[in-house]
């Protein structure tokens, strides 16, 4: 079981973040949709977040966060350009991860019947 209060202080960072920040406007349910996910997955909650999904979020942002990058950052405008490219990247991952929670989250306390 992983430090929930770790979790809980990383994500709350996250989302202060996000509500500061205008042009994550657009990612800013998603974003907190995805705090929720990964609060619910520290706590043993939900289980459904793909290996393939973690480590490619966790390349991304060793990639995003190193000092090192295949375009220099010190290039104007092309600098950041793959730095975009991979948040980007993450991003469409992360969409889809989220699209599976909300889905956990509206199913988890419905009455299932099974029809066998």
């Amino acid at each position: 079981m992983m430090n929930t209060k770790k979790v809980k202080k990383f994500t709350s960072s996250i989302i202060k973040a996000v509500d500061s920040t205008p042009q994550l406007v657009t990612y800013k349910g998603d974003i907190k949709t995805f705090c929720s996910m990964i609060m619910d997955w520290a706590k043993g909650d939900y289980r459904h977040i793909s290996k393939r999904t973690g480590v490619i979020v966790g390349i991304c942002m060793v990639y995003v966060l190193s000092p090192f990058d295949l375009i220099p950052g010190f290039i104007p405008i092309v600098g950041q350009i793959d730095d975009v490219a991979v948040i980007l990247f993450m991003l469409k991952i992360l969409k889809k991860e989220v699209g599976f929670y909300r889905i956990w989250l509206a199913t988890r306390d419905s009455d299932v019947i099974d029809c066998q």
